[in-house]
């Protein structure tokens, strides 16, 4: 029986190479020249959608310069309401490649990415305003109501939650002092972070039995004075809610602030708008930070480039200071991404 089957199983196999030596080689040709054609299709399809993006993106770089000034408004609202979607969205690394490389969207981009951090102070500053000076009624609750109905609120908690979860791989500790430098007027994530910190389970001191909880503290540093006022009268405003939050009026990496005390150092996204210029700033937090300090960095991927700078913690400047450990790209509404990093001795 054996026999059988090998002998069968060799007859199928020699009739199908004579089937293929007896076809013709012009089927053969036929199916590369298909097989090149559909690459040809696809390569196309992907320029043109790589040019539809530039062309989107460099339409409403234009419309943004026309406009008066950058403070929320219908006209603004819905041109960086649909930038931020365009830019959010997922594409293969070849059609995100074309995009960063086109001419134009390289001149544009150092000028597109300005206004939306000048946009995004505006919107801070606005919305600070009217969470501590609008609406009705003043008791804690009414001011954090008006708070968590800023429009990106949710993203914010995500984004905590986030950072915290990358935090946590890559540590046993639990922060209880933080920085954030570049904490705006409208300081949500240190808001964010307070509220998890104080309800997390590790705030606890010692074994889980023991009453005594450690409260976290988080400084917030901006160099705007005007900032600073904002979010200490908001956090003011908010009671409980806001105890445990610092402040003062700081360059990133200043000589008259000591970091040495920080678990953690937060480093916003908008502090630095060019690589040099965040190497700059995060070689003087190093610098300023105990061994074993966590910094966490705000960075982009993708097409959010557009909107906030990349990060590359890979240069020979950072990597004497700075050890990588973990790099999240969030692929939801959350625009960036999270990088967190050890201070070397």
């Amino acid at each position: 029986m054996s026999s059988l089957i090998a002998w069968l199983g060799l007859g199928r196999r020699a009739n199908l190479a004579k089937c293929l030596c007896d076809s013709d080689s012009g089927d053969s040709i036929t199916i590369v020249e298909k097989a090149e054609v559909i690459r040809s299709q696809v390569e196309d399809a992907k320029s043109q959608t790589a040019q539809k993006l530039v062309q989107s993106i460099i339409a409403t770089h234009m419309e943004l310069l026309e406009l008066p000034h950058f403070r929320p408004g219908k006209t603004i609202d819905e041109l960086l309401g649909n930038l931020v979607s365009l830019c959010c969205q997922i594409h293969d690394q070849e059609i995100v490649r074309q995009v960063h490389e086109n001419a134009g969207m390289q001149a544009i981009l150092p000028s597109l990415r300005q206004i939306c951090a000048e946009a995004e102070s505006c919107l801070e500053a606005h919305w600070a305003d009217r969470i501590v000076n609008g609406g009705v009624g003043s008791s804690p609750d009414d001011v954090f109501e008006r708070l968590k109905s800023f429009p990106y609120y949710e993203n914010y908690v995500d984004l905590t939650r986030l950072e915290l979860c990358a935090m946590y791989s890559v540590t046993n500790s639990h922060p209880h002092k933080v920085a954030f430098i570049g904490s705006g007027p409208l300081p949500l994530t240190s808001l964010c972070m307070l509220d998890e910190l104080k309800n997390s389970p590790m705030s606890l001191k010692g074994l889980s039995h023991c009453s005594d909880r450690i409260q976290p503290v988080i400084l917030n540093m901006d160099y705007d004075e005007v900032a600073i006022a904002a979010s200490l009268s908001l956090s003011l405003k908010l009671g409980a809610r806001g105890q445990g939050m610092e402040f003062v009026c700081a360059e990133a990496g200043s000589d008259h602030q000591s970091l040495s005390e920080f678990d953690v150092v937060y480093v916003a996204a908008l502090v630095g708008m060019s690589q040099a210029d965040k190497e700059d700033i995060l070689v003087k937090v190093a610098n300023k930070m105990k061994r074993g300090a966590l910094v966490v960095i705000r960075s982009s991927w993708g097409l959010r480039t557009c909107l906030y700078p990349e990060v590359d913690m890979t240069t020979d400047r950072l990597l004497q200071r700075l050890e990588p450990c973990v790099v999240v790209h969030p692929y939801g509404q959350v625009v960036n991404s999270v990088i967190v990093a050890r201070v070397k001795p």
